[in-house]
């Protein structure tokens, strides 16, 4: 049997995860004054402030989910692995929930719905492709996908592409020498990583 060039990436498959979090900031003395300020100016997550003794808590949920899809076994020379990735990032569960609502609301009442309530419930996506060229090398590009709200003709637009050349380092099994750069941060970095599939 032929060795993979990565044993992580070894089997075509289809798989979905999915991570539900969640985020709590306690703040003692003066620093609660200002999340008293940071709770006013917009952030919808559980606020419990104790004014006489200075404190406050903040908490809010966050959740992730994410399909991956490779065909190719990264076994023989040419062309032998294709990964597609997607990963939807819901960064505030209580602006998804107070958003939903909002458009239910407007939905129920036949309203036009607002753009911010819109804005909400969309999630924030990344998808990811990669492409075995020769051997162990390959070529993949990471990206954000934004909605432009003032462009209807197009409304999606690539955020923050990232183009990288990945080396799999066959003696470890696992590893790759990675070269990336990103055009709108203007940054270029070579990386050894282990262990990531």
């Amino acid at each position: 049997m032929v060795q993979p060039f990565d044993v992580f990436l070894s089997n075509p498959h289809i798989s979905a995860s999915g991570i539900i979090g969640a985020a709590v900031t306690a703040c003692l003395g003066d620093t609660s004054v200002r999340s008293e300020e940071y709770g006013s100016e917009g952030f919808r997550g559980f606020c419990l402030h104790a004014p006489a003794v200075k404190s406050a808590v903040l908490a809010d949920i966050f959740s992730s989910v994410s399909i991956t899809a490779q065909h190719g076994n990264f076994q023989r020379l040419f062309l032998d692995l294709t990964r597609f990735h997607v990963r939807l990032d819901f960064p505030s569960g209580s602006k998804f929930l107070s958003s939903a609502m909002q458009l239910a609301q407007d939905f129920f009442h036949s309203q036009q719905p607002t753009v911010e309530a819109v804005r909400g419930i969309c999630p924030d996506a990344t998808i990811s492709l990669q492409q075995q060229i020769a051997g162990p090398l390959s070529l993949r590009v990471d990206s954000g996908l934004a909605i432009d709200w003032k462009n209807r003709d197009w409304p999606m637009r690539v955020h923050d592409p990232v183009f990288a050349v990945e080396y799999a380092l066959q003696v470890l099994g696992s590893a790759k020498a990675i070269a990336w750069y990103s055009p709108r941060q203007q940054e270029f970095m070579m990386e050894l990583r282990f262990f990531e599939t």
